[in-house]
């Protein structure tokens, strides 16, 4: 039996999902570290996600935030089909593929600015032929990807919009129309413009800004102000952002006050890219948010845009939920 799984590796976090099930992990990957000690008393303790590459074992996710040495959270467009790469892919892969599945179809996507043959083809090699997966204290997933289809990344969200559950045509008035869209994540954003889901080169863009830029800038005042030394940490960065707090000697800190200027900035930057692709948007019938970052600059966007509209759900989860629908339309 064939399935589809769809996976969006972000520089912030990395995305799964079947017609079933999901998974969110952070974008990290570290050389596995030997623990000397883990405790039973918390269910999920000992249980953090390694898995082996190429002959060598990472930690994954947390657990390399976490336990590795010598993690990194890579913010390099250059890594398309690196070993971190493919350790992300082995980590969502294994936890969502059945031990009984036989061949798998893997939809994914690559920023506007890198969606050309190379990196369409460092992809396939990565995601293309027989995999085991080796996953520490569970047993090992066998799987062969069979096809691998690729699409620019924010057209995702856009067929999570226009295709129902099961890859059918769901919203006819959006799909025939003229629609924008912008994805903001950790370190890009994509700016595309598609004419009846067609997508239109001369109107899409992407931009090497995204939510690193802010978070990054947020870091270093709460290190400043409060001691906590978050620099490489982006992720729990990410997470005092949307809590609009963080936890300073055991006490809950309000940093909504620090968090505005700097979204201010990168809410600008999208604007003003957004203005020369699109001017004002008046002919077109909507501009689709969506991304880990669209929440916090939809209010921005609105100002100038009246007709945007949130991707349906989690933002985070919009693009690969739109790449599985159009994997069950083309392979389902």
């Amino acid at each position: 039996m064939t399935e589809i799984l769809a996976v969006d590796i972000g520089y912030g976090f990395t995305k799964a999902v079947m017609p079933k099930t999901k998974t969110i992990i952070y974008s990290i990957v570290g050389p596995a570290e030997q623990i000397r000690f883990e405790s039973d008393v918390v269910a999920s303790n000992g249980h953090g996600i390694t898995v082996k590459v190429d002959g060598r074992f990472f930690f994954v996710g947390e657990q390399a935030a976490l336990q590795s040495a010598s993690a990194s959270q890579t913010l390099d467009v250059t890594r398309t089909g690196s070993t971190e790469q493919k350790a992300l892919f082995y980590a969502v892969a294994s936890e969502l593929v059945r031990t009984t599945s036989k061949q798998v179809v893997v939809v994914s996507g690559l920023p506007v600015a890198n969606f050309d043959e190379r990196n369409k083809r460092a992809l396939r090699k990565m995601f293309e032929g027989d995999h085991q997966v080796l996953w520490q204290g569970k047993r090992a997933r066998r799987f062969q990807v069979t096809h691998v289809y690729t699409i620019p990344q924010g057209v995702g969200a856009l067929f999570a919009l226009v295709l129902d559950r099961r890859g059918r045509l769901a919203d006819g008035d959006l799909a025939g129309g003229r629609v924008a869209i912008i994805d903001i994540g950790m370190l890009t954003t994509n700016f595309i413009l598609a004419d009846r889901l067609r997508y239109v080169e001369t109107g899409s863009d992407s931009i090497t800004s995204g939510m690193s830029e802010p978070l990054t800038k947020i870091a270093k005042q709460l290190n400043r102000e409060y001691g906590l030394n978050w620099g490489q940490q982006l992720g729990r960065v990410d997470q005092a952002v949307r809590a609009r707090s963080v936890k300073v000697y055991g006490e809950q800190v309000d940093i909504a006050g620090l968090i505005g200027p700097h979204i201010d900035s990168l809410a600008s930057t999208i604007l003003a890219k957004a203005r020369m692709l699109w001017s004002d948007g008046s002919d077109l019938e909507a501009v689709v948010l969506t991304g880990g970052g669209s929440r916090e600059i939809a209010s921005y966007l609105r100002r100038v845009y009246p007709h945007t509209r949130m991707a349906s759900g989690d933002p985070q989860f919009a693009n690969v939920t739109g790449y599985l629908r159009a994997g069950l339309r083309c392979f389902g």
